[in-house]
């Protein structure tokens, strides 16, 4: 790993996990080291897009820090409610990166790589607005761990599934850009069927 990106890594582990344990019943932190994840996972089969891998995991950690002002622990997790809040947690999100990024740690970036991370944060759930690849590449990475339904992150009922499968296929899958991701999601998107299937 970029020494570079190490040393942002922790500090972002250190500054902003906190917040997210407790986002969305514990959801929030998982989903976050995912995204982180399976963002690693495309720029490592995708060399090619050439993408800031600073700038993208900056971003993969706070894309989702938003939601730790608006839901708390306890709080039911309801399809609609999510969607509803999601132009406030990217608004918020964007705003807490953007204070943290004033911390002088970061001077070792450019105000350019500042702002595109904020940039990403700011936009990454607006699905019919994205199109530089850094910005579909963050939404994959998002949607990868979404779609994953292994792991500890509180699973939804058949209900929520449905309506998220539906607003994943119309507005999220035909935006995939990645061969890495698209394949992904292919054997992740039969992984949930088969398992919702167990719960009919």
């Amino acid at each position: 790993m970029n020494p570079e990106v190490s040393e942002i890594e922790n500090l972002l582990v250190e500054k902003i996990l906190p917040d997210l344990e407790k986002s969305r019943g514990g959801f929030d932190k998982i989903h976050t080291f995912e995204v982180v994840e399976w963002l690693r996972k495309i720029m490592s089969h995708h060399p090619e897009l050439g993408l800031d891998e600073a700038v993208m995991i900056i971003a993969a950690y706070a894309h989702d820090w938003g939601y730790s002002d608006i839901f708390k622990e306890g709080d039911v997790m309801d399809f609609e409610r999510v969607e509803g809040a999601k132009v406030l947690h990217m608004e918020l999100g964007s705003k807490k990166l953007e204070a943290l990024l004033c911390d002088d740690f970061f001077d070792l970036l450019s105000e350019e790589r500042k702002a595109r991370a904020i940039h990403l944060v700011a936009v990454h759930d607006k699905k019919f607005e994205l199109k530089d690849t850094d910005e579909l590449v963050l939404m994959e990475a998002d949607m990868l761990s979404a779609l994953f339904i292994g792991g500890e992150k509180p699973k939804n009922d058949a209900v929520w599934n449905e309506k998220f499968m539906e607003a994943m296929k119309t507005t999220r899958l035909p935006k995939f850009i990645t061969e890495y991701g698209k394949r992904e999601a292919e054997r992740l998107i039969k992984e949930r069927e088969e398992y919702y299937d167990t719960l009919k």
